[in-house]
């Protein structure tokens, strides 16, 4: 049969390539090989977050909205190809604006990822109408829009325009925008969507899925206002919500994964690593906002970033994007995503321990250093973290391309020997 690939996870695929030898750069500056690189940084962890996770989201979110309603009709080519031409211009402008320190290229770029996403908000809104679940639909309603807020508040950052909080307000208000709220909600959605049918289980707690959705938007209002407006109780209270919202979503997770066969368990684990290491910088935050000279404040919101790109994002792709490559690439007769995702995660082998240890190894290399006592090993653990993360980031860009090259026949070559049932 023929089948058709996804340009939006191609484009994601390329990114994360990219994003694979940034780290390996990181590498070499770390370990003195090579003089330090400007904003190597930040080009990193947009090229996780925008090119690679947004780029996926772009490429499945309105096939996520109509789940396993087979009567709802696709999306226009025409519109999806005009929103993949505005995305893939917009973003290398932003990304060489980001690199070179040129304002009016990176707002240039913002600008036209900022078109595409109105482009997507408008398929989203004209999809969600079919929509099977009206409480799952709702995530995906409202997810883009603080995409915008976080393009708003790095517009801010570039031009100098800020509110109450400052320019680390408006830092603080871009990241939580993005991740928080925009893919937080995303993956919520979809880790509630898809996870019943993988599992071939009943969502455990289906009056759970409000909680989750109320929490974690109420949660992430006050974790952006908070930092821009420069009001810590704002953000605190935020916190408090949004940790609710995530203790509902993962009540769930684990309610459905212990009440199904448990199988799939190596997705399962990347899915509960991720997560730690989004809550990891919860009993830190009152401190470092309240008593920022008692703890090494610095330290530990680069760790935390760290952790909300590399811990959070990476492992849930590593846990779902190559099975969503080979899905999305099924025929268009296929029923839904929902289906689609379910067959193909029954042919392709899992991730592999090795990913999975060495990924949240990694993450805690680098959660070490911001211990006052390991002062003088920074610079070691953060070259091992960054190693033992690069090998699990190998592993699954292969994984990955190899879905995209062959996404109906891998699985069927290799399911015998390498599907993990325990």
């Amino acid at each position: 049969m023929q089948t058709r690939t996804n340009p939006f996870i191609v484009m994601a695929g390329l990114y994360l390539t990219v994003g694979l030898a940034a780290v390996m750069g990181t590498l070499a500056v770390e370990s003195g090989l090579i003089e330090s690189l400007p904003r190597l940084r930040w080009v990193l962890i947009h090229l996780v977050t925008i090119g690679g996770l947004t780029q996926a989201v772009f490429g499945v979110l309105p096939s996520l909205v109509t789940a396993t309603d087979a009567s709802a009709r696709r999306p226009a080519d025409g519109r999806r190809w005009l929103q993949w031409l505005a995305l893939n211009a917009g973003y290398p402008l932003l990304l060489l604006g980001m690199a070179t320190g040129a304002t009016v290229v990176a707002v240039t770029g913002g600008t036209i990822v900022l078109g595409a996403l109105g482009l997507l908000l408008s398929t989203v809104f004209r999809t969600t109408g079919r929509a099977p679940d009206r409480r799952i639909s709702r995530y995906y309603r409202l997810a883009p829009w603080f995409l915008v807020v976080g393009i708003l508040a790095a517009f801010g950052m570039l031009l100098g325009i800020h509110g109450p909080g400052g320019y680390f307000g408006s830092l603080e208000a871009h990241v939580h925008a993005n991740v928080w709220g925009f893919l937080a909600l995303i993956v919520a959605g979809a880790l509630l969507t898809l996870l019943p049918a993988l599992l071939e289980a009943e969502l455990r707690y289906p009056r759970l899925v409000s909680v989750t959705f109320w929490g974690l938007t109420i949660g992430v209002v006050g974790l952006v206002a908070g930092p821009w407006l420069g009001r810590h109780e704002v953000t605190i209270l935020g916190l408090g919500s949004y940790v609710v919202g995530t203790g509902a979503l993962l009540a769930n997770v684990v309610g459905t994964y212990r009440s199904s066969d448990r199988s799939y368990t190596r997705r399962i684990a990347l899915v509960l690593g991720a997560y730690l290491w989004l809550a990891f910088p919860v009993p830190w935050a009152p401190f470092v906002l309240l008593f920022p000279d008692a703890v090494p404040a610095g330290a530990i919101e680069i760790a935390a970033i760290n952790g909300l790109i590399f811990g959070w994002m990476l492992q849930l792709a590593m846990a779902f994007l190559p099975v969503v490559a080979a899905a999305s690439a099924r025929p268009v007769a296929d029923r839904g995503v929902v289906e689609a995702v379910t067959a193909v995660a029954a042919e392709h082998p899992q991730p592999s321990w090795i990913q999975v240890g060495s990924v949240n190894l990694g993450m805690l290399a680098l959660w070490l250093t911001p211990v006052p006592v390991l002062g003088g090993l920074t610079a070691s653990t953060t070259l091992a973290g960054f190693a033992l993360i690069a090998v699990a980031w190998a592993l699954f860009v292969v994984s990955l391309w190899r879905s995209i090259a062959s996404p109906t026949s891998e699985g069927a070559k290799r399911r015998g020997a390498m599907r993990d049932t325990a």
